[in-house]
């Protein structure tokens, strides 16, 4: 009477194996399910931050392999990371600073052009062929400085004052009402890394004019031509060395 009983157990033995087996490779299939799921979601932090070292390698620095200042983070138009004295430390500066030479970078590029056409047109006969460091001296009948202090005093601070108001309330460099002072609509992202290019070569152009008028006495194109002419006798260690040595045209 036996047989029946044990054919029954083996079925139920058998049953229950296989439920177990089904089990296992269910809970096998939604576990690797679950980690596929963990790697997709994982992949787009993973790659946004390998773009964002590629990116910080990629960025120009003042010197190749520098490590930029904290406060320096590249969203400025020609930041290279340089800034050794912690200047702009401080945002609220740091925005004051970056006005402050994107201006006077203005002003260096004006008076570097003036100051090279102002003596090559004196060269070529046009205009009174006066230094520019002299300029004033020389046409001082002509333009009285009492003259011109009376004009540009009161001209140049209600200009200064209207800046520095249109800049505390939009943050952006303009003349008088105009914020930002765009009339040929130009402005863009690579304008301003060209004008901060320019601006900065500009201001180290004009403290090169200063050493030259101090040093030689003469203005940029005298002084090229008299290193074209003699570049052993007239250059930079020449004229440290000893400046009365120097031949410039006009010495």
């Amino acid at each position: 009477r036996f047989p029946c009983d044990r054919t029954s157990a083996n079925r139920r033995v058998r049953a229950h194996t296989w439920t177990w087996i089904a089990m296992q490779l269910a809970n096998g299939t939604r576990a690797m399910q679950g980690k596929r799921l963990a790697q997709t979601t994982r992949l787009p932090s993973a790659g946004r931050g390998s773009v964002a070292a590629r990116a910080a390698a990629d960025r120009p620095m003042w010197l190749p392999g520098a490590t930029p200042p904290a406060h320096l983070k590249g969203t400025i138009a020609g930041d290279r990371g340089f800034d050794p004295l912690s200047l702009g430390v401080e945002p609220e500066r740091l925005k004051w600073y970056t006005e402050a030479e994107l201006y006077n970078g203005r002003w260096a590029m004006a008076g570097v052009f003036g100051i090279i056409h102002q003596e090559a047109l004196g060269k070529a006969g046009l205009i009174k062929d006066i230094p520019w460091f002299n300029t004033g001296y020389e046409l001082k009948d002509e333009f009285p400085i009492a003259a011109q202090l009376g004009v540009l005093f009161p001209l140049f601070g209600f200009l200064e004052l209207t800046r520095y108001q249109g800049f505390k309330k939009t943050g952006e460099c303009g003349v008088i009402n105009m914020f930002p002072f765009d009339p040929l609509g130009m402005k863009s992202e690579k304008m301003k890394e060209r004008e901060v290019k320019n601006g900065r070569l500009a201001m180290m152009a004009f403290v090169g004019f200063v050493v030259q008028a101090v040093v030689c006495r003469q203005g940029p194109l005298d002084c090229m031509y008299g290193h074209i002419a003699d570049p052993f006798n007239n250059n930079i260690l020449t004229n440290i060395v000893s400046p009365a040595g120097a031949t410039y045209p006009g010495m």
